[in-house]
């Protein structure tokens, strides 16, 4: 039977993910796996216990939780030999889903047994790795809501979080320098997609590749908060791009300025609200299991 170490998060998926260890492990060892677990107890532990699995030489390490906790483990893992293995636990799992289109974890599993490390493009925000999603503005404020109010889950959850933010948000002063050009603009939300889904399903970057050395650039415009739901939904769908008041463009950096700090988040995890956004690709800098 092959050994895999696996970091597992017992309160992704709002502490759900705690009562599906023993399932987790019956169906890896149907498979022929043996899990060695490491349990997390705080943010950055993943972190910690991947860098020392990483000096050991551990040629696969999983992670099993949500979109935070691959983001955890992958600030050990990128640039180096060790191979991520995803098990999707968590609410939005969107960097599974921006890799093979749906989030089933008997396939993810099943991925663990037979997949091959390949090699997908990393993104860096203001000095922290992300793999799927990076928003600044109202979407940045939606996750914080979202994180914040114990009581929604998934992609239902956000759109509560993001339609309680139409209703409120306040637009800002958005200044971008990139590789693709520079401009100005009354902002609503920024994003720097590696991936192309985030929220719990939302397309908000289609045609995105995780392989392409590049990011999706998209900003979208001020609008009235009259006009803020029907462009929600638009986004949902992906059928955003059509839209006047949408930027998108690839993109290996960017810099973008606002005029006051706001919310900032990475994979579904908050990083300290600012003004100042420098993100770059680091093209083909992970190994993933696929």
């Amino acid at each position: 039977m092959t050994e895999l170490p696996v970091i597992f998060n017992p309160v992704a998926d709002r502490g759900r993910a705690a009562s599906r260890k023993e399932e987790l492990e019956k169906e890896l060892e149907k498979l022929g796996i043996k899990p060695l677990f490491s349990l997390t107890t705080r943010p950055g532990e993943a972190t910690e216990i991947a860098r020392g699995l990483v000096r050991e030489g551990a040629a696969i390490v999983a992670a099993a939780g949500g979109d935070g906790t691959l983001n955890e483990v992958a600030q050990a893992l990128a640039g180096t030999n060790t191979a991520l293995g995803i098990i999707p636990l968590g609410s939005g799992n969107d960097f599974l889903r921006s890799l093979v289109g749906d989030v089933d974890l008997q396939k993810a599993l099943q991925c663990l047994r037979e997949g091959k490390p390949t090699p997908v493009d990393v993104g860096e925000a203001n000095g922290r790795f992300y793999l799927n999603s990076l928003g600044m503005g109202i979407d940045g404020q939606i996750a914080e809501d979202f994180i914040r109010w114990k009581f929604l889950r998934g992609e239902l959850g956000y759109l509560w979080a993001a339609l309680y933010e139409v209703a409120r948000f306040r637009p800002f002063e958005l200044r971008v320098r990139s590789d693709a050009g520079d401009f100005t603009i009354p902002g609503l939300m920024v994003s720097v997609m590696n991936g192309s889904h985030t929220g719990g399903g939302f397309h908000l970057a289609p045609g995105a590749s995780l392989t392409d050395g590049a990011l999706n650039f998209v900003a979208i415009r001020h609008y009235p908060r009259i006009f803020r739901v029907p462009i929600l939904l638009k986004v949902r769908a992906g059928k955003h791009l059509e839209l006047r008041g949408v930027k998108t463009t690839p993109v290996r950096w960017v810099e973008a300025r606002t005029d006051r700090p706001l919310r900032v988040y990475v994979d579904g995890e908050l990083l300290p609200r600012t003004a100042e956004l420098s993100v770059r690709v680091h093209p083909g800098a992970l190994l993933v299991v696929l």
